[in-house]
């Protein structure tokens, strides 16, 4: 039973032919995702939240926070270090990966197939996002130019929603890789409890955006 549940990803990462320094490196990538970059993504969620508020109450906040002392260290070492290193070993996975969505169609092996989508396509929503508010004015204005077109708003939108598909499903796999979930029962709750997981940080992603559109 636990082999119809573990499809794609899950059992080609517990294959007993791997490399114990492979198996390291999944484990260091898969906690990545979940500290520092999940956490991260959940703070950043519910920060946006601040732009229901207003323009001034957003710029308001984003201003205080990039005034801190050491505020660029402290991205370097929690966000973009740790982003960056889970981008290029995700990006690997993709080139190396197998796919066998057609001769095994099930739930898992679209999972993994989206799962891959979703990381690269969230890797050049961060680059725009970053370069809209790293390099140019980092304010309420900024994002409400972009989103405010058509195309803008569906690339926004794609990148919220894909951004926290690839957190959840990366949870998933978390638990999997570190042992959490380990028969039918287990993975089965667990896949529910992400279910209603992502449909909440979901609402909260839509919302931060909405607050954005003129």
């Amino acid at each position: 039973m636990s082999r119809i549940i573990l499809r794609g990803e899950d059992l080609r990462f517990m294959s007993t032919t791997q490399k114990p320094y492979h198996f390291l490196i999944r484990r260091v990538h898969s906690l990545l995702g979940l500290v520092p970059i999940g956490i991260f993504l959940m703070f950043h969620m519910f920060l946006n939240l601040t732009a229901l508020g207003g323009a001034g109450l957003y710029d308001k906040v984003i201003g205080t926070m990039r005034g801190f002392p050491g505020v660029i260290i402290v991205e370097l070492v929690v966000i973009f270090i740790p982003i960056t290193i889970h981008a290029i070993y995700g990006i690997w996975v993709v080139y190396t990966g197998q796919s066998n969505i057609l001769r095994y169609k099930y739930a898992r092996n679209w999972f993994y197939i989206i799962q891959r989508i979703s990381g690269l396509y969230v890797v050049i929503f961060i680059i725009t996002h970053v370069y809209l508010l790293r390099f140019g004015d980092a304010n309420f204005a900024t994002i409400s130019a972009f989103v405010s077109q058509p195309l803008g708003l569906v690339f926004y939108a794609l990148g919220v929603l894909f951004a926290i598909f690839h957190f959840v499903n990366g949870l998933w796999a978390f638990a999997i890789t570190w042992g959490i979930t380990v028969g039918p029962h287990s993975q089965k709750m667990w896949m529910y409890t992400l279910v209603v997981v992502f449909l909440l940080i979901s609402v909260i992603g839509l919302a931060d955006l909405s607050a954005f559109l003129k």
